[in-house]
């Protein structure tokens, strides 16, 4: 009686600190924020944080684990295994029996291994390998993502504070005409149907300033949540600073090739592939024989003849009829492979039409680029002169002047963001997307290639 009460006392104990470090372990990974963001953020400073913990990398890392702890079973199907068997057995022996004993006990300590299965572990080995090898690279192709979606999202941000400031001028410009006309009203100038006019033009520009107010808080609610920092709103936004983006296009063709040879989506798909084809092979070893090789010490509390002290034993198995289960375990994988290469091939079209259209776009904003440079540079010469006569104190329209300049400014900057972005998601498609080479033009990359080919 006393021995359970102090085992109950015990269990408790252990329960209650169990619980304990349960809760303490629970509160600790809740109190674990991630940092604030930096002030201000600059897009370097954005990239950084990419590879911090996100749901999407979280589930790349899962899928990783989870193909890790496939290749660590099929690895270990031929190991061997050690185990102890024991049995406590009371018995009534028969009148004739020379042993009248009613112990029947038994230890022993056995140790099986498979010694050679034709060929079933190591297909199921290369399979779990390569499906592991395909696992790595979609999180590099999750890493690349990642990436891209904060660059975009950082760069509407700063469009959407350009728009901004421009619809807060021009909202400015038009409420100092408004207050012009309700002076001119007062003194009868002008008619009801003038000032009105002159109101709803301001109320659409004060609605479109705060239709733009908006926009700079949902992109950056947007920044933070592709920054896994949701409600960390950032204040400031440092237009970035871009590299040489204007660079000469490599011909679509050696684009398309070295993007089938190194996306890393196409070549998750092609391990695979490879991973489907060892399965196929495992599940035709399914009706192979196998070679087992057991060793056992054993230590009994009664003689009896079947009873050995040790034994070791080597068991060939010859399957002869398994009711047509392994037909239907190869028909089962070559669906699965066939599904496989033909996802395998819809992404390689896939590729090479993104390739053919981000070629495209980055040739079509050559041109674009050029006009857009030449309006904001028309735009900042009459701002100029719009200035220099509103100094002479010439009538000029130095009010619309800074509107235009300034949506000049910012149609300048979506272009050279568009085309950043496209270079971005055409080195992503090539496999390449560090943070040094996020704009790094393809072709520098190709030169790379060559080199590394001809060194070979």
């Amino acid at each position: 009686m006393l021995s359970n009460t102090v085992f109950r006392q015990i269990g408790w104990l252990a329960l209650l600190l169990f619980c304990g470090l349960t809760v303490g372990y629970a509160q600790e990974q809740a109190d674990e924020k991630p940092a604030a963001l930096p002030e201000p953020l600059t897009l370097e400073k954005a990239l950084e944080l990419a590879d911090e913990p996100h749901p999407e990398l979280q589930i790349a890392e899962a899928r990783i684990s989870a193909a890790e702890a496939e290749l660590q079973g099929a690895r270990a199907g031929d190991d061997t295994a050690i185990y102890v068997d024991g049995a406590l057995a009371y018995v009534e022996p028969p009148d004739y029996a020379l042993n009248q004993d009613h112990d029947d006990h038994r230890l022993t300590l056995n140790l099986d291994k498979t010694l050679y299965d034709f060929g079933r572990t190591r297909s199921a080995s290369e399979a779990a390998a390569r499906q592991l090898d395909s696992s790595k690279l979609l999180r590099i192709n999750t890493r690349q993502q990642r990436r891209l979606e904060i660059m975009q999202r950082f760069f509407d941000v700063v469009l959407a504070d350009l728009q901004y400031y421009r619809y807060n001028e021009e909202m400015a410009v038009e409420f100092v005409e408004l207050d012009k006309m309700r002076d001119r009203y007062e003194l009868k100038q002008i008619s009801d149907l003038a000032l009105l006019e002159q109101e709803a033009v301001y109320q659409r520009a004060r609605h479109r300033r705060s239709q733009s107010q908006n926009r700079q808080r949902e992109t950056r609610a947007r920044l933070a949540q592709a920054l896994n920092r949701p409600g960390q709103l950032p204040r400031n936004v440092v237009p970035p600073d871009l590299p040489a983006i204007e660079q000469e296009l490599p011909e679509v063709e050696s684009l398309q090739t070295l993007a089938l040879k190194e996306n890393p989506v196409v070549q998750s798909l092609r391990e695979r592939v490879e991973a489907d084809r060892a399965r196929v092979a495992e599940a035709r070893a399914g009706d192979n024989p196998s070679v087992q090789g057991t060793l056992q010490a054993g230590a009994y509390s009664r003689e009896r003849n079947s009873y050995d002290d040790f034994r070791a034993e080597l068991q060939l198995t010859v399957p002869l009829y398994d009711g047509s289960r392994t037909d239907a375990g190869v028909a089962r994988e070559k669906a699965r492979l066939f599904e496989t290469q033909s996802r395998l091939s819809l992404a390689e079209r896939d590729v090479r039409q993104q390739v053919l259209e981000l070629w495209l776009q980055l040739d079509s904003l050559k041109a674009k680029r050029e006009q857009r440079e030449t309006e904001k540079r028309y735009r900042e010469l009459y701002l100029d002169r719009s200035r220099a006569l509103y100094e002479l104190e010439v009538e000029a329209d130095l009010g619309d002047s800074m509107v235009l300049y300034t949506e000049a400014e910012r149609n300048a900057a979506e272009t050279d963001y568009e085309t950043a972005l496209a270079w971005a998601r055409l080195n992503a498609l090539l496999g390449r997307l560090d943070l040094d080479e996020a704009f790094v033009p393809p072709k520098n990359l190709l030169q790379k290639d060559e080199t590394d080919a001809q060194s070979e």
